[in-house]
Parts: structure tokens; sequence; C-alpha cells
């Protein structure tokens, strides 16, 4: 039987009904692609435009920022003016962007391109399930957004091993001009097949100036964070980190005294609400760090393929995947609280084990010396990948059923939408400051590992200048052979002490998050929010 089949009287066509389903998919998988797919490109990105770090740190964070906070507004912008209209100006948009990153002649242009993408798959991404929840009939409804929750984290996980097979073989370009087929798809089965649905007579309920003020207190933190190392911590830089906290505090203002907040600041009252967004902001802030730089370390250091860098990365995403419903499950029949203790745990052991191998991979592996030199470093980060997908795996599933079940049914909408961007925000922020503190780590290794080296002033001046570059540092020019080795050699051994101190801070936020369930979540009911809150429905998406 199609799995659209029913047998109420509804005039639904199970044809139509997968076409929908596949437009939903193909539209929303192509925003998780691009989270992810990015990572595996970066290098290659760094040495084209010859950017420092914060460039890179941009490319995530500005896409991250613009995909993050409008998507708590814009489920009821398509409720209001039609869900299909909303959805096909964000698919096009977005595949629009796409293809504007792809031709982009410089990391400033590449970085507008992604503030477009993000405002575009903010808009997309919430009205693929609104869509799915509004055409197909309650008897199926809940199957098929369980199919599409399947199916589009499946994008996100392609996304490195795809990104790296295109960067190796074709170009980081063509990672980015892929949307370009996939969004053409998804617009003419949406012109084609999608009604047009919007929900009649709805209250005034957009909280404009929040949306404003926490968009504009994020990117001047993140501006802050990313630009400080690289300007010296100037007066901009500095007033930018100043600003983003008025911002910041002026919002939870906003949101205590409006009627209709985008983020109700009393439904954190709820002690379990509460742990389980603090515990969720923590541990997608330590899991953010290891998934930025492991595709640097793995490519600059180690000189592994972008391809295998992928393949590296593959045993996450599919344990992530593998062990969710089992995960589920187990939380269904004896409560969450034990995974969320023990699943972070795991993850930070993942963490730490990452930390093991050393420049020279022989010296902690030498069983491995027989092997090729690009099998010695994949062999030697396995390990570390299998554990911290399984923690992933421990986690993820109970982590986002406690934050639905922590309110009464009405609000599950609004308590996803909150947990999905304070995992975005965790991500956000875990790049712009992991980021700044493996630079001023690097810089200090750095002078360290070189200060025995005999070079001049003006080599070590060129240096500095280099910090910002991290593992992608160039050697001073002019350098003999044997001193440019040296220095090479320096470069790589302040990478990976540097990498050492980020995971190893990744692994203690990883083991307080497991303590923050300790202390504030527990099995057994939903706790009763205080109070009632406008029943604005924002799409449940999975936390990735």
């Amino acid at each position: 039987m199609n799995q659209f089949e029913t047998n109420s009287s509804s005039n639904f066509e199970p044809m139509q009904g997968n076409l929908i389903l596949t437009a939903t998919i193909l539209a929303a998988g192509m925003v998780f692609l691009d989270g992810t797919i990015i990572t595996v490109a970066l290098e290659q990105i760094q040495k084209e435009f010859n950017v420092s770090v914060s460039g890179l740190q941009w490319l995530l964070d500005i896409y991250l920022l613009f995909l993050t906070v409008p998507i708590l507004v814009a489920g009821s912008l398509s409720d209001r003016y039609g869900r299909k209209k909303i959805f096909n100006i964000g698919l096009i948009g977005f595949t629009v962007a796409s293809t504007a990153c792809g031709t982009a002649g410089s990391i400033l242009q590449l970085n507008l391109a992604r503030i477009f993408q993000g405002l575009f798959g903010a808009m997309m991404l919430p009205g693929s399930l609104a869509i799915l929840n509004a055409t197909f009939p309650p008897e199926i409804r809940g199957k098929t957004v369980g199919i599409w929750a399947t199916f589009t984290p499946l994008m996100s996980a392609l996304g490195p091993l795809l990104g790296g097979w295109l960067v190796d073989n074709l170009s980081w370009r063509v990672a980015f001009y892929i949307n370009l087929p996939l969004g053409l798809i998804a617009l003419f089965l949406s012109m084609r097949y999608i009604p047009e649905s919007k929900s009649a007579d709805l209250p005034e309920t957009l909280d404009w100036l929040g949306a404003i003020l926490v968009t504009l207190g994020l990117g001047c933190l993140i501006f802050g964070l990313i630009e400080g190392p690289q300007q010296g911590w100037s007066f901009s830089s500095v007033t930018a980190i100043i600003t983003s906290i008025i911002l910041l505090m002026a919002f939870g203002f906003v949101e205590s005294n409006i009627a209709h907040p985008m983020i109700p600041i009393s439904l954190f009252k709820n002690r379990t609400f509460s742990g389980i967004n603090l515990m969720t902001f923590i541990l997608y802030f330590a899991m953010s760090g290891v998934l930025f730089f492991m595709p640097l370390l793995l490519q600059q250091t180690y000189k592994l393929s972008a391809t295998r860098t992928g393949f590296l990365l593959m045993p996450v995403v599919i344990l992530l995947g593998g062990m969710s419903q089992w995960s589920g499950g187990i939380a269904d029949k004896y409560g969450p609280r034990l995974q969320l203790i023990v699943g972070p745990i795991v993850i930070a052991i993942g963490l730490f084990m990452v930390m093991i191998p050393g420049v020279e991979i022989n010296l902690w592996f030498s069983w491995l010396s027989t092997l090729s030199y690009e099998t010695q470093v994949f062999l030697a980060f396995l390990p570390a990948a299998i554990v911290f997908g399984a923690g992933l795996g421990i986690t993820t599933a109970p982590l986002t059923s406690v934050s639905l079940g922590a309110v009464p049914t009405e609000l599950s909408g609004l308590a996803s939408g909150v947990g999905n961007a304070v995992s975005r925000a965790a991500t956000m922020l875990a790049v712009a400051v992991l980021g700044t503190l493996m630079v001023l780590q690097f810089g200090v290794s750095l002078e360290r590992e070189t200060r025995a080296i005999p070079l001049s002033i003006e080599a070590r001046t060129f240096l500095i200048g280099e910090q910002l570059k991290l593992g992608g540092a160039q050697p001073p020019p002019g350098l003999s052979p044997e001193l440019t080795s040296r220095v090479q050699r320096a470069i790589a051994q302040s990478f990976v002490d540097s990498f050492r101190v980020i995971m190893g801070l990744c692994g203690i936020l990883a083991l307080l998050s497991s303590l923050i369930t300790i202390i504030s979540i527990k099995n057994g009911s939903a706790e009763e929010t205080p109070m009632s809150w406008d029943k604005r429905e924002i799409p449940t998406t999975p936390h990735l």
C-alpha cells in the first residue's frame, strides 16, 4: 500500500502527497546540507582567497545568524500571507544565493551571499513543515512528518562526504552549485502540486522589535569576538561587544513586557525547561568546536584529503542517525535522565580521545607504521569519531523529547522553536569564542616552538601576521630548506597544541552539561508552566 493511501473520505491524492513531501524534503535538505557541506571546503576557500581564520568563522556564523533568528517569526509569516507563497520565495532566494556563493570572487562576496542563504533558508525551513501540517490528512500527518524528519537530516549527514568528494575532484564552488538543480526541482514540484493555505484573522503576534534586537545583539557579539584578534582588540571590536550586551539586555526587557513575545522569558521559570536548554547550549557549544576545527586540522596539519576528511566524519552522522530511534525508545520506556547523564560523558570521552594523536602519528600509533600515511591518520582519529558519534546518538533524541515534554502539549511548537534557536546560537558563539581562543593559544604556542629557531626580526614579524591563518600559516620567504622545514614543523605542532587545548575545554563543557542533567532533570511527567502563552505554532524541527 502506498504510504499516502487512506481510508478517509478525503480527496487527497497519494501521488500528489509523495510529490509534496519530496519538494519539502529537498528544500529543507538544502538548508541542512549547506550548514555542513562547507566544513570540508574551508581549507580550499582559505587557500583561494588567502584569508585568516576569521574569514572562515564568518562563513559559518553569518549563515547561522541569519538562519536562526528569522525562523522564530517566519512560521507566523507563512500562516498570515500563505505557506506556499513564503516557501517559494525562500526556495527561489536560497537557490539564487547558493549560485552567488559559487560565483563569489572574494571572501566578502561569499559572506554576503551566505547572509541571503540564511535569510531565505529561514523562510523555507519552517514553511516546509507547515505545508505538511496544513496539507496532509490527520490520519497520516504524523507518519509524513516522521519521514520528513528522517530524510532531511540525511542531507546534513551527506554534507561532509559529498563536499569532500566535490572539493577533491571538482571545486568547492560546486558544493554550492549543487543547490541549483535541487532548488529547481523543488520549485517545480511546489508550483505544480502544493496547494496554497493560510490562516484567516490571525492576531498581530509578530515580534519584529525582539527579532531586530536579538539579531543585532548576536551580530555585534560575533563581530567583536571574531574580529577582536584580527584587529588587535581595537576600539571597534570592544565597542561591538559592549553594544551586544546592551542590545541583548534590551531584548530580554522587551520579551518580558510585550503581549506576544518571540521567546517568552517567563517560560524559563520551569526548572526542567531551563535546565534542558542550558544543557543544550553548553553541549552544542562543545560539539561545534570539534566539527569546525577538526576538518581544518586534518587537512592543514595532516594533509588528509577532503574526501577522507568527509569519510572520517561519517561515523559521527551514521551513529547519530542509527542510534537516535533506539535511544528515543529507551527514553520512552525508562525515562531520559540516565541517557542525558551518560551521553554527554561519552561525548566528552570522544573529545578527550581526539587530543591523543600528535604531529607524528607513529609516535602514538607505532602499529600503524606499515600503512600509508593517510590511512594512519584516518585510523588514529577513527576511534574518537566513533565514540563521539555514539555519544551524540545516545543524547540527541532524549534531549529533544525532554525539551518538548517540559511544557504543556499546546506549547510544544514554541518549545521546539526555542530549543532550535538555543542550539544554533550555541554553534554561532562556539565558532566565534573558540576561534578567538584558538588564535590566542596558537600565537603562544608558535612563539614557544620557534624560540630556538634562528630567525630574523623580519621573519618573526612575518610569522606574527600568519598566526591568524592557524594551520594554514606559511613559513617566511627566503629561508633555507632546513629552516623552512623547522618552521613548518613548529606551525604544525602549534596547531596540534592549540587544538588539544580547545578539545580539552570542550570535553569539560560536555561533562558540565551532564552535571546540569543531574541537578535539573528528573524522570516523570512534564511540569506545568507557570502561565499560559499565545499558542503560535512554530513547526518542530530536529536539533541539528
